[in-house]
């Protein structure tokens, strides 16, 4: 599991949530029972692995990759229907296609998750590109529907790289779902968060049909850290945020969370709807949007006589 890899590798800093313990599908459970929340998606971080700071410490990127999305999928299996399970991979690393073949031949995954600041990925290179395109094309072929946290480290992200995912990487998903992460950015709202988004925002407007199964989810959104305090956010950031999502629809907008263990849902949750100037019927849009992922609840009942299945709300 990472987090026994975070412990044991003293070169790589992770948050201290992970270091400590690992965020199960029990307590994930718990952490949406405690905010009234039916289901859930849980995402491995395998595609840490890959990443170019793990890379140089010479950790077999394969094993580590494939252990870490076995745990997440098994963690989720085990919460009666509560939890679908998103598998991870680095795009750039040579085990991506054949973890993704293997996930699909097995079972037990729903879809897929990619990390391309992490990854250190690069828009303006077009073999990277080429890359990322052939990951989505096998998700697409896997039936995994994809969330992609597509900022990267260049300082400049924004509309262009936006332009180039739409053109050259999104039309390989086909029709599968794909969800944009933190709102096209990283976690609060930024300049490069708003460039980014509104390209998405154009692209609606004049290729609605191309953009079709794009959904945005708000985790970290506009807050900060769960439990370390709030980052500032201009309230102009704020307003042309609001902007956007209604430019895009906020039908396409998705509450998420990037819970970690022991985080309260709860309470970040009440805080993200203080920070929204959302009308009362936006939020109301927004609080029942459901990933198209996610079983309908009705499915989400009866499927073990563990305990935690019939918290439900």
């Amino acid at each position: 599991m990472l987090s026994d890899f975070c412990r044991s590798v003293g070169a790589i800093k992770c948050p201290p949530t992970i270091s400590i313990k690992p965020s199960t599908g029990q307590g994930a459970v718990e952490a949406l029972n405690s905010a009234g929340i039916k289901s859930g998606v849980l995402l491995s971080t395998a595609y840490f692995y890959g990443s170019p700071e793990v890379a140089r410490l010479g950790v077999d990127v394969a094993s580590g990759t494939r252990r870490e999305n076995a745990f997440v999928v098994g963690q989720a299996q085990a919460q009666c229907g509560r939890l679908v399970a998103f598998i991870s991979v680095d795009p750039l690393s040579p085990n991506a296609l054949d973890e993704l073949a293997y996930w699909r031949r097995k079972g037990g995954a729903t879809g897929l998750k990619l990390h391309l600041e992490n990854s250190d990925f690069n828009f303006r290179s077009p073999r990277q590109v080429r890359k990322l395109a052939a990951v989505f094309l096998a998700a697409r072929r896997a039936g995994f529907p994809i969330i992609v946290h597509l900022q990267t480290r260049s300082r400049d992200y924004g509309a262009t790289d936006v332009g180039i995912f739409l053109r050259d990487v999104l039309p390989f998903a086909g029709g599968i779902p794909v969800q944009i992460a933190h709102a096209a950015g990283d976690g609060g709202v930024s300049s490069q968060t708003l460039s980014a988004l509104g390209a998405f925002a154009d692209a609606t407007t004049t290729a609605p049909s191309a953009v079709s199964n794009l959904y945005f989810d708000l985790a970290m959104v506009p807050g900060g850290e769960l439990g370390a305090g709030k980052l500032a956010q201009a309230t102009e950031h704020l307003a042309a945020l609001e902007n956007l999502m209604r430019k895009i629809g906020i039908n396409r907008f998705l509450l998420g969370s990037d819970w970690t263990y022991p985080s309260d849902l709860r309470s970040y949750y009440t805080n993200a709807k203080s920070d929204l100037g959302l009308t009362g019927e936006e939020w109301r849009v927004l609080a029942s949007n459901q990933a198209p992922y996610l079983p309908p609840s009705a499915e989400m009942t009866g499927r073990c006589k563990d305990p935690s299945s019939h918290a439900n709300r």
